[in-house]
């Protein structure tokens, strides 16, 4: 255990040069990880960070370009996955997975479920990985909160392969305001926490299926505020962000109740 702190400590040193760098922004995803109860909740900003190692394939995994007029189902999930293939450079074969070009958000969320479920926590080396897991899920849970994240962007073509042009330069225009919104709201409103631990539920993920339940759930929330946003022109309202920041908690206490 000694090993693990020390690497957390790394982390929280990287955390500190990057913590305004990224979306939601750090202090969002921190403060989501931490209302959940995750022991180095600045951990959960660090998806983005390594998000940039190889951003084309490892950036789908923080959105999904909905089309607009999408209703997220379980069914739909499933839909948007990870495909493999098999390439060859200088004389090499390698097979590496590929995500669908619409994003991959919601079904990243369940496969780092699945991993969390199935570790053996005896093990010792199998604590490290669990504490990895969940400063990934944690992240990605964020991402699925934000409005944002769950629409088409800029001109690549979203979920049914058309490119919404209005929407996406909206979006794209957008992106970064709506990634600190919800600090901007925390900052002015010292009330926020109360309304934020008011919205929490209590949520039962006994099943794969009951996660995807809440995943539908969550970004079906997500896109009729970003419609609702891009219609009126607008940056999402403080009841909006407490909805959806507090929706992302409870998942996530229910997810860490679910694998401990």
């Amino acid at each position: 255990m000694r090993r693990v702190k020390q690497i957390f400590i790394q982390l929280l040193l990287i955390l500190s040069i990057f913590s305004n760098s990224y979306a939601w922004d750090c202090k969002t995803h921190a403060y989501i990880a931490k209302k959940a109860g995750v022991r180095v909740p600045e951990a959960a900003c660090m998806p983005d960070i390594i998000r940039d190692e190889i951003y084309d394939l490892l950036s789908p995994s923080h959105y999904h370009n909905a089309s607009p007029q999408t209703f997220v189902t379980s069914e739909y999930i499933e839909r948007f996955s990870l495909e493999e293939i098999l390439i060859e450079n200088k004389g090499k074969k390698y097979k590496i997975s590929v995500p669908h070009p619409s994003g991959i958000l919601y079904w990243k969320i369940l496969q780092i479920f699945e991993k969390m479920k199935s570790l053996d926590k005896s093990i010792q080396d199998n604590l490290l990985a669990y504490e990895y897991y969940l400063f990934n899920i944690a992240h990605y849970l964020g991402d699925l909160s934000q409005p944002l994240h769950n629409f088409p962007y800029g001109e690549y073509p979203a979920s049914d392969g058309k490119i919404y042009a209005e929407e996406g330069n909206f979006n794209k225009e957008n992106h970064f305001k709506f990634d600190e919104s919800f600090s901007h709201y925390f900052y002015i409103n010292p009330q926020i926490d109360s309304l934020i631990e008011k919205n929490i539920r209590a949520l039962n993920i006994s099943s794969k299926e009951d996660l995807k339940k809440e995943i539908s759930s969550i970004a079906n929330g997500a896109l009729k505020i970003a419609n609702a946003c891009y219609k009126e022109n607008r940056l999402p309202s403080e009841e909006e962000l407490v909805q959806q920041i507090s929706w992302s908690i409870s998942l996530l206490r229910a997810i860490i109740k679910a694998t401990n």
